[in-house]
């Protein structure tokens, strides 16, 4: 097994933070120190005063243009505005979890740290002479890897008239510096409310034009970090009728609006695990810009460092994390909790373990089962296995559908030799001799859950995560 290592610059350092406890290892297996690390932000102007009041002005313009050539330019739109998420993972996606909320509407106007979010707590930001005005969604985990593979869909969450749109600006920004070039979208509604979509990659927004309609639900772009941005995300401003700033959340801290905007609203903390997955190194790339390598494994050999790690959402204070790993035998490798006591929460934050795999590790495939919050996380890993990952590009297998109720197809542009299906615990429920460029594979008899289909193609194995309905 080769493996490559890289240089990486890292600019905070590795925080050690919470406890393990209840710790159960029958062959040794102890785990590492929990190595846990928040994600800090750099916080400043996303858009000027100046720059806000020319968009303002720049979008009065576009709406009088509009109506001069077309008087119903904004008639055909319905009634009152309530408002669907403005997100949605590409189709192809199938992991756990895509974003993290980091920042929300600011309602304490005093500047200089003086926060307050619409829940009564401090999940936004200020700056000397302003205010956060919109609710930030954040790529998470790998945001710029992700935004290369084009993760985050933004769509429109109601019905609306485009009446602002700019695009072709540099995408992969690093500072928070009121840079007004950003690529993005403004809607106006049915109930004259305008909603603002900032930050877009270059090249992505939707190829409607000024005064063309879009359908709630509809395509508008893809998150990037154009204009004053540091991190790939969608910035999400919302003004009424009157060109009131409004927060879409109701909270007992909004003073804004007395009522939510949003037509089902989310729980202030949505406490998960975005993504659990196995690596052959610790290193880790967070360097602003950098297309991440995520140093992932399946495969490993006695001898070889192996690395868990978890990839959270609102991680909040002292709520335990139970890890158990089984060896191919079923029996427990490692058994134990951690505490994350660090006396807050945080929005977006990783945290992993290492052992030493030894001879004392049976060969075969081991599973990696978590317990947070409710919600069980689950995937393998091998020791003298034909588990890979495949790091040639994303769409080199083309899965569909996925998840599946019957039956997926796979299509590959190169020959398929084999395709073995293991479960959650290792076990292999399918092998399949293919020799050909595509197929359909036939699981109505598996149970519904998680599966890894193991690809042979060129003497080359991959893997691929299989959701079954």
């Amino acid at each position: 097994m080769t493996k490559q290592f890289f240089n990486l610059i890292v600019f905070l350092p590795l925080a050690v933070l919470g406890q393990n406890t209840n710790i159960v290892a029958p062959t040794g297996a102890y785990p590492s120190e929990a190595h846990f690390q928040p994600v800090f932000l750099e916080k400043g102007e996303c858009l000027s005063d100046d720059d806000r009041l020319e968009l303002k002005r720049k979008i009065q313009q576009n709406k009088s243009e509009l109506l001069a050539n077309n008087p119903q330019a904004f008639s055909n739109l319905g009634g009152g505005v309530l408002f669907s998420d403005p997100i949605k993972p590409k189709a192809s996606f199938d992991d756990y979890g895509y974003h993290t909320i980091n920042f929300l509407v600011d309602h304490n106007s005093t500047p200089n740290n003086n926060l307050t979010d619409y829940f009564c707590e401090s999940r936004t930001y200020d700056w000397a002479s302003g205010n956060h005005a919109g609710t930030d969604y954040i790529l998470w985990p790998y945001p710029w890897k992700r935004m290369q593979e084009e993760m985050m869909e933004i769509i429109a969450p109601a019905d609306g008239v485009i009446i602002e749109k700019r695009d072709g600006f540099p995408d992969m920004n690093c500072s928070i510096n009121g840079n007004p070039n950003w690529n993005g979208i403004v809607l106006e509604h049915a109930d004259g409310s305008q909603t603002y979509y900032l930050h877009f990659k270059d090249g992505s927004v939707t190829t409607k034009g000024l005064g063309e309609s879009v359908s709630q639900g509809e395509y508008l772009g893809l998150a990037g970090s154009s204009g004053s941005s540091n991190i790939p995300h969608l910035h999400f401003e919302v003004y009424d009728a009157n060109n009131n700033l409004i927060d879409p959340y109701q909270g007992a801290c909004n003073e804004m609006n007395p009522n939510s905007w949003w037509e089902s609203q989310d729980a202030y903390y949505v406490s998960k695990i975005n993504r659990i997955s196995t690596h052959y190194t610790t290193t880790f790339d967070d360097t602003c810009g950098v297309v991440e390598d995520t140093y992932e494994e399946l495969n490993f050999e006695p001898g070889d460092q192996f690395v868990l790690r978890l990839f959270f959402r609102d991680l909040r204070n002292n709520v335990p994390v139970d890890i158990t790993i089984t060896d191919p035998n079923n029996d427990v490798l490692i058994d134990f909790t951690w505490n994350s006591n660090f006396g807050q929460f945080y929005a977006t934050s990783w945290a992993h373990w290492f052992w030493d795999v030894t001879n004392a590790w049976p060969d075969g495939v081991y599973n990696v089962s978590v317990d947070f919050e409710g919600n069980t996380y689950e995937t393998i890993f091998g020791v003298n296995t034909n588990l890979s990952i495949n790091e040639t590009a994303e769409n080199q297998y083309l899965v569909f559908p996925n998840p599946a109720s019957d039956h997926f197809n796979i299509q590959s542009k190169s020959m398929i030799e084999t395709l073995s299906l293991y479960d959650i615990t290792g076990k292999l429920v399918l092998n399949e001799t293919i020799n050909k460029p595509k197929a359909q594979i036939t699981i109505s008899d598996l149970k519904s859950g998680v599966y890894f289909a193991v690809i042979k193609s060129e003497g080359k194995f991959s893997t691929e995560k299989i959701i079954k309905k």
